[in-house]
């Protein structure tokens, strides 16, 4: 074997196995989180409206903007946004400093729905798809 060239295999640094697992693991991470936001350029920052885009946010779905009670000085008053529906005021959970909250919206669908599956009587919770509302009927 003296005049034989053995060719070696070349061996991998550990550091690129685990450089692997790890872009391996953010993948789904990306994928849940990132992907969707990009998709619905979902990129503004928290808190981005302003009390007038709020207000303007809340009525164009029917709403009444409504500051709630600050506590202390200093406390910023939170900002709810109301609806009447027959005799009875709803708070607007979907419509948030943010803008209108899909995923809120969707929960109060789904809320609304069990509780008329449950209630027994026809028409006794109403989701209201605009405003997000789920109305109890009498």
């Amino acid at each position: 074997m003296a005049g034989e060239a053995t060719a070696e295999m070349p061996r991998r640094p550990r550091g690129g196995i685990r450089r692997r697992w790890i872009v391996l693991a953010l993948v789904p991470v990306f994928l849940t989180f990132g992907v969707p936001r990009w998709l619905a350029n979902d990129d503004r920052p928290a808190g981005s409206h302003t009390e007038a885009g709020f207000a303007q946010l809340c009525r164009q779905h029917g709403g009444t903007p409504d500051a709630g009670g600050a506590t202390g000085a200093a406390a910023a008053p939170q900002q709810f946004c109301t609806v009447r529906y027959g005799g009875r005021v709803y708070r607007m959970d979907a419509i948030t400093p943010n803008g209108f909250d899909e995923d809120t919206a969707a929960f109060q669908r789904q809320g609304c729905e069990q509780e008329q599956r449950t209630s027994g009587r026809p028409r006794a919770f109403v989701f209201h798809a605009d405003t997000g509302v789920c109305e109890h009927r009498s």
